[in-house]
């Protein structure tokens, strides 16, 4: 096919800090792209709208930890689509005109597949992840696996589809990795979009909830936060979490938060590693921390504190077709309120979009890709 599209691409490895003078999108531009032929079982869709993902924004910066996204690469893993066409081959029910929010990772599907063979691509080894092994949804056409398509809920926009992705990371961390309970006291160390997810799935499932962030996000992400009723606790160097538990915390109806300066369960999103080794301190004995965060370099743990107060830790990576399928009634019963944390963007803006959500001066940059 010779119709040219445009894409936001990801060309550089620079190392680039969000705070550092002059465009931290140096590393990116927007660029025509060609349309592939169709190959079997490939589908070819216009994208809608695409959400800006903390990995993108990682690997944007140039981040050691997304070293591995080959470039030149047309980014994007959160977006809902449009099915044009569909290539060689069966497709399922899935049919032209249907919209769709995309399965991120593909597994290899072998029989033999540890991971696979229960659906959970998520964990498959040679699973390959939209956006990062093939170009993605910050192109406004994209060719993808039918395998990979979510149709939409009756009900959802497809503004609401491009948050579907993270919604169901969260899912999968919550309800299959922490044993989350009515009435636990719940720290989420993080205040991007998917901490501000934890917190609500974590109240949804009947917690008590606080979330930290630092002093640049008061007035942005923790404000939002505080609008939804959640404790915000700002955390720096000088005013850790544990200091702060420590000299007691209550909720707005002056209720003391957590049990003698313990709380039942950290959801660390931050991607911050002394913010990972602080969180065995918070929690009670026997209490879980879920990590949902990757980093960028080694994180030191008091292993044998882990041990002494029989902590579990968990670790949660992506999601599946089942987390999806959660993710959508979340959202299509209000439990998640994406209008409450989506800042919109049209695509002549996608540069812009990516410095603010950088700099974290947005909550959720979703961009409207045609």
């Amino acid at each position: 096919m010779s119709e040219k599209i445009k894409g936001f691409c990801l060309h550089g490895r620079e190392k680039i800090m969000p705070n550092s003078d002059g465009l931290v999108t140096r590393n990116t531009s927007v660029v025509e792209m060609d349309i592939p032929q169709l190959k079997e079982g490939e589908i070819l869709a216009k994208t809608l709208f695409t959400g800006i993902c903390g990995s993108d924004n990682s690997a944007a910066l140039g981040k050691a930890n997304f070293d591995w996204v080959e470039r030149p690469r047309v980014i994007g893993h959160e977006f809902s689509a449009q099915v044009l066409e569909l290539g060689p081959g069966d497709h399922g029910d899935l049919k032209v005109g249907d919209i769709f929010a995309p399965l991120a990772m593909l597994g290899c599907q072998e029989e033999d597949c540890p991971a696979c063979s229960v659906s959970k691509w998520n964990l498959c080894p040679s699973k390959e992840i939209i956006g990062f092994h093939r170009n993605g949804g910050f192109g406004q056409r994209v060719v993808l696996e039918s395998d990979r398509a979510v149709v939409l809920m009756n009900g959802l926009s497809p503004e609401q589809g491009a948050l579907i992705e993270p919604l169901s990371v969260v899912v999968n961390a919550l309800y299959n990795k922490c044993a989350i309970k009515p009435g636990d006291d719940v720290v989420v160390t993080g205040c991007g979009i998917i901490g501000l997810m934890s917190a609500e799935v974590a109240r949804a499932a009947g917690a008590r909830v606080a979330i930290t962030g630092i002093a640049h996000d008061r007035d942005t992400r923790l404000k939002k936060a505080r609008e939804r009723g959640f404790i915000t606790i700002e955390v720096s160097p000088e005013n850790t979490l544990t200091a702060q538990l420590q000299k007691g915390i209550t909720d707005a109806n002056g209720v003391a938060f957590g049990n003698n300066s313990k709380v039942d369960l950290l959801i660390e999103c931050s991607g911050v590693p002394q913010v990972l080794s602080e969180a065995i301190n918070v929690v009670r004995p026997e209490g879980n921390i879920c990590v949902i965060a990757t980093y960028g370099k080694e994180v030191q743990i008091n292993a044998t504190h882990l041990t002494r107060t029989s902590l579990n830790m968990r670790g949660s990576m992506g999601s599946c077709r089942a987390d999806y399928m959660v993710a959508q009634k979340l959202m299509l019963t209000g439990a998640f309120p994406a209008e409450h944390y989506t800042d919109f963007y049209d695509f002549k803006d996608i540069t812009q979009a990516f410095e603010d959500s950088i700099k974290a001066t947005n909550v959720k940059a979703v961009v409207k890709m045609n």
